[in-house]
């Protein structure tokens, strides 16, 4: 099947900002540090079947939770380039304060926002309020008991016939469970998996571990419960990723470090 002109574009787009994100680095860490710009096609689908509920060409507003570098943030631009655009961290400190300039790059205008996504700062509600890879790094820093109440957050601030769409890799059962708790009314309208293009070689997936491993420890540091030692800390995340790891590499020739990302996609009622 075809790709649509549209995903030609932003697939061009996506190429162009990854040259840029990535320059000077190693060939392999080129890879890894690239694969944030699109994260292998999900961010388009995600978005496509956003447009699908949502009219790019009117002027709505899309608040994006734990927007971290606004990978996700550029692509809600270019899909809907007539939305008024917010994102929300936790922080915008290094390296997370590379958003500027990521924006800037990709000609996207968004107003960033510095708050706990327990607790947003909005009265206001918005068309349309998003979560791309955010709950998982929320259960790092404030513990999965707390995604119920960081959900019915993001669905207080969205008005009736609003939408909040989460897309993760939990498992469904994780989702189903934190969904089945809200007291705020709502429509599944749209519920389906992707399957990012990743296939990483062992000597990609190896780094990739060295590098994401880091990555999470730092999380666990900053989070409201840190390790008491941070080296046993680290040893315990690299054991478990090379345990999936390795039962990747045995039963399907690759590496895919996020495995299949689930796109819940909610309507207030």
């Amino acid at each position: 099947m075809r790709i649509s002109s549209q995903e030609e574009l932003i697939a061009k787009k996506e190429n162009k900002l990854r040259v840029w994100f990535t320059q000077g680095l190693s060939q392999i860490d080129s890879i890894i540090d690239g694969f944030d710009i699109g994260w292998g096609g999900t961010a388009r689908w995600c978005t496509s079947h956003l447009a699908r509920y949502l009219d790019p060409q009117k002027n709505i507003t899309i608040l994006d939770i734990a927007c971290g570098y606004g990978t996700f943030l550029v692509q809600l631009g270019w899909r809907f380039p007539q939305a008024e655009l917010i994102g929300l961290n936790l922080d915008f400190d290094p390296p997370h304060n590379l958003i500027v300039s990521l924006l800037s790059q990709s000609n996207i205008k968004a107003q960033l926002i510095i708050a706990d996504a327990l607790h947003i700062p909005f009265k206001t509600k918005f068309d349309c309020v998003t979560c791309f890879l955010g709950l998982q790094d929320i259960t790092i820093t404030r513990g999965q008991e707390n995604l119920v109440n960081v959900v019915s957050e993001l669905l207080r601030i969205v008005p009736p016939h609003g939408f909040l769409a989460l897309l993760d890799n939990f498992p469904q059962d994780i989702f189903e469970n934190i969904l089945t708790q809200q007291k705020l009314e709502y429509d599944l309208v749209f519920n389906k998996s992707f399957k990012p293009h990743c296939k990483w070689s062992r000597e990609i997936g190896l780094r990739a571990i060295e590098m994401y491993a880091q990555g999470y420890l730092q999380q666990e540091l900053d989070s409201e419960n840190p390790p008491v030692d941070s080296n046993v800390a680290l040893t315990r995340i690299k054991k478990k990723m090379l345990n999936e790891f390795e039962n990747q590499i045995d039963s399907q020739g690759y590496y895919n470090p996020w495995g299949t990302m689930h796109l819940f996609l909610l309507q207030r009622l």
